[in-house]
């Protein structure tokens, strides 16, 4: 069965703060502020059935109200507490107010566990920063370029750049456009990009070797010859981009081996 998370929510005057671990009987159990001030662990099953109702300081005083910590003059996030405002069914309830100059009346519980740090006001400042819509409705668009690199559980860098063609999300591999930088033209659809120390973060241009996918339609000689021998050509006034000494020999050593062979 599914654990629900009981975090925040109140049962009593116990106010859940965190998941605890499990009793020796193998229940959940969960860390409690009781309203006097005292925390307490309490098994999911006891919070939900009212078999706990306090940290046991209920008990000690017979059900009653008890006398509840005093937090007057304390702060918490943007409250102040002036004053106890009232005890009601064993829950002390205090007067505060807020850094904004608004007020309200909260019990203990959600004052010491953090439930509750603002009149309200800092859940409206939160939404506004945090908003994805614009005034007219739309979801807002951040500026090309604008968002932080982004690194991929493939490893590999990805930037902001929603114009690229090989963008996805918005995003597109910082390698790629290294390399199209490097090469002074857009990659064609059969290259792709090789990291030479096989680091995917290490996208300085003299990591990067420009490699080829295509392949020949068959397997016989004359169409691997045929295959190839265009390929050079495709490639032979762009030296600078793979290594012009690597493909003046890969250009004589075949044309060679053709014109013994009297391939053609």
């Amino acid at each position: 069965m599914k654990l629900v998370n009981l975090v925040n929510k109140r049962y009593a005057m116990l106010t859940v703060i965190k998941r605890e671990g499990t009793n020796p009987s193998k229940h959940p159990t969960w860390q409690c502020l009781c309203d006097c001030g005292n925390l307490t662990v309490v098994t999911g099953s006891n919070l939900k059935s009212g078999g706990t109702k306090s940290c046991g300081c209920l008990k000690l005083n017979d059900g009653k109200a008890f006398n509840a910590i005093d937090i007057v003059g304390e702060r918490y996030g943007k409250l102040t507490i002036t004053s106890l405002n009232k005890r009601e069914k064993g829950t002390a309830y205090w007067d505060c107010v807020c850094d904004c100059g608004g007020s309200n009346i909260l019990p203990t519980g959600h004052l010491r566990s953090g439930h509750t740090q603002s009149c309200g006001c800092l859940v409206s400042e939160t939404s506004r920063i945090n908003a994805y819509k614009n005034l007219a409705g739309k979801k807002k668009v951040a500026p090309n370029g604008t968002l932080s690199k982004r690194i991929g559980l493939d490893r590999y860098i990805r930037i902001h750049d929603k114009e690229h063609a090989r963008s996805s999300g918005g995003f597109v591999l910082e390698h790629i456009k290294v390399m199209e930088e490097k090469i002074g033209r857009s990659l064609l659809g059969k290259e792709n990009v090789h990291h030479i120390n096989g680091d995917r973060g290490d996208n300085r241009p003299e990591n990067l070797e420009l490699w080829s996918t295509s392949q020949p339609p068959g397997q016989r000689v004359w169409e691997k010859a045929k295959h190839y021998i265009g390929f050079l050509n495709e490639y032979e006034f762009k030296f600078n981009e793979i290594g012009s000494q690597d493909l003046e020999k890969a250009i004589w050593y075949i044309q060679r081996e053709l014109e013994k062979r009297k391939i053609k």
